[in-house]
């Protein structure tokens, strides 16, 4: 048997004690104890406690240690199961003591997978570029898959997809960088799918946007004389005439220039050559 000689506060920690034992050989610090667990398991001072009963209350007091640890990282916003239970173990509580705490939080409301991934969603929708594969993805890695990711996932509605991806299509291909048109197009649809938009949705975005602003044949051409003087220059180091001509016809092309303006590059380029 083990003797409860004294019981007190902690200095630095609210809501917790010192418990102080003697097992025959003098009094010493035996265990920290928080107040609910104290209280639920009715120790005192002078009380006389076997060994196993005192293991079970240190025990009980680990899992409450752990649950009031999975309560504050639930403080700062929702989290996922999964998430809770990679910080628990992460802090190194018992798995035992992380199930339990989870079972818990379900239990009183504090946890709903379906809930969070809702909320991820319309967050996610809101207030970001991405598409609804990459989310769906971000969901996985939180543990949110099945039935509860795909009713979660139903809000992002591919009329929201498409919205979003418009305007994302639209700012792609109203950039001034000098490319052209065909090139502009192809990056905005691989910026869509890296994003997590689906094909589908990519290539009508892109045809849509392209759609709504008129094609700005001067800026094509300044794009072709750009890239062709670039090419004219990597080129005319190793070529010269009909051979020139035609290694930055083939690279103007590559880039996705229309052959009208490539020609009439190259015979602007012509003339400045006799």
């Amino acid at each position: 048997m083990v003797k409860i000689t004294k019981i007190t506060t902690q200095k630095n920690t609210i809501g917790r004690y010192n418990i102080f034992i003697d097992d025959g050989k003098g009094e010493k610090f035996g265990f920290g104890l928080d107040e609910d667990v104290l209280i639920s398991s009715g120790i005192t001072k002078g009380q006389d406690i076997s060994e196993e009963a005192l293991q079970s209350i240190i025990e009980k007091d680990a899992a409450h240690k752990c649950f009031t640890l999975a309560l504050q990282y639930l403080s700062y916003r929702m989290r996922s199961k999964k998430e809770i239970r990679t910080y628990l173990l992460k802090k190194e509580q018992n798995p035992s003591h992380a199930e339990e705490a989870l079972n818990r939080l379900e239990e009183q409301g504090y946890v709903d997978d379906a809930a969070f991934a809702s909320a991820f969603v319309r967050t996610k929708v809101n207030t970001t570029s991405k598409g609804p594969l990459v989310i769906r993805k971000e969901l996985q890695e939180k543990g949110i898959t099945g039935i509860i990711a795909d009713q979660a996932m139903a809000y992002y509605t591919f009329d929201k997809e498409l919205e979003k991806a418009i305007k994302l299509a639209g700012s792609k291909l109203h950039t001034k960088a000098k490319k052209s048109h065909h090139e502009k197009v192809q990056q905005a649809q691989q910026q869509l799918i890296s994003k997590g938009f689906s094909s589908a949705a990519a290539r009508e975005a892109v045809s849509l946007a392209d759609a709504e602003q008129d094609a700005d044949s001067d800026a094509e051409l300044d794009a072709v004389r750009y890239q062709g003087d670039k090419f004219w220059r990597k080129y005319a180091q190793k070529a010269e005439g009909y051979e020139l001509y035609q290694k930055v016809k083939m690279g103007l092309y590559r880039k996705g220039f229309p052959m009208e303006l490539i020609q009439k590059y190259i015979e602007e380029a012509k003339e400045k050559d006799l």
